[in-house]
């Protein structure tokens, strides 16, 4: 074997060890900005991991990002309107402000997350998971809550005229001065849920009858 042909060998083993170290070297989200990428240029990024991404104040109307990670991912300000996030973690993640009228979020996972102040209008979030979630001055008229999880969650002053909440926990939830007439909470449980001062007028109770000024035998707190 000549110098020459030495020397490239000896230079082909130096740079596939440095792109070695480079490739392990990488911060953690080094894939989560091609995802990024992918959803800016495309609207779309089902199934990606877009956890701790900053998509604060972004237009993403109609976006498809079912069963896409965006835990602790700051949406806020956000457009999600018309958005598909069904089967998503958005676990802690922050949507306070967030324009998501219309938007699926059918079996996703909202625990911990901040819906403060968002416009949830006739939005789908059937069997979705809201754990300690924060929904104050939230606008969830007309929304579709059925079999969710709300248990622990504060939504106060919110407004959820006409929404339904059939079969839903509510347990241990704070729903204090908010607006919930015609609600439907067929079946739902209430337990320790507080209802001070909120407007529960032509509401149907978990044991199918029209709200009649008492909480209290639902164990829930007024």
């Amino acid at each position: 074997m000549n110098i020459t042909s030495w020397s490239r060998r000896l230079s082909t083993i130096a740079l596939s060890i440095i792109l070695s170290l480079t490739i392990f070297s990488l911060p953690a989200h080094a894939f989560v900005d091609k995802d990024y990428t992918k959803l800016l240029i495309t609207n779309a990024c089902v199934g990606c991991d877009l956890s701790e991404a900053n998509l604060s104040g972004k237009d993403l109307y109609g976006s498809a990002l079912g069963g896409a990670n965006l835990s602790n991912a700051n949406l806020s300000g956000a457009l999600l309107a018309d958005a598909k996030l069904k089967g998503a973690n958005l676990t802690g993640a922050n949507l306070s402000g967030a324009i998501l009228m219309g938007i699926t979020l059918s079996d996703a996972n909202l625990t911990r997350a901040d819906l403060s102040q968002t416009d949830l209008y006739n939005a789908l979030m059937d069997k979705t998971k809201l754990l300690n979630a924060n929904l104050t001055d939230a606008d969830l008229t007309d929304a579709i809550l059925s079999d969710a999880d709300l248990s622990n969650a504060v939504g106060k002053n919110a407004q959820l005229k006409g929404a339904i909440l059939s079969r839903s926990n509510l347990s241990n939830a704070d729903f204090s001065n908010s607006f919930m007439r015609k609600t439907r909470l067929v079946d739902a449980i209430l337990k320790e849920a507080k209802f001070s001062s909120t407007d529960l007028f032509n509401s149907l109770m978990p044991n199918n009858t029209i709200y009649n000024g008492d909480v209290t035998q639902f164990g829930a707190y007024q």
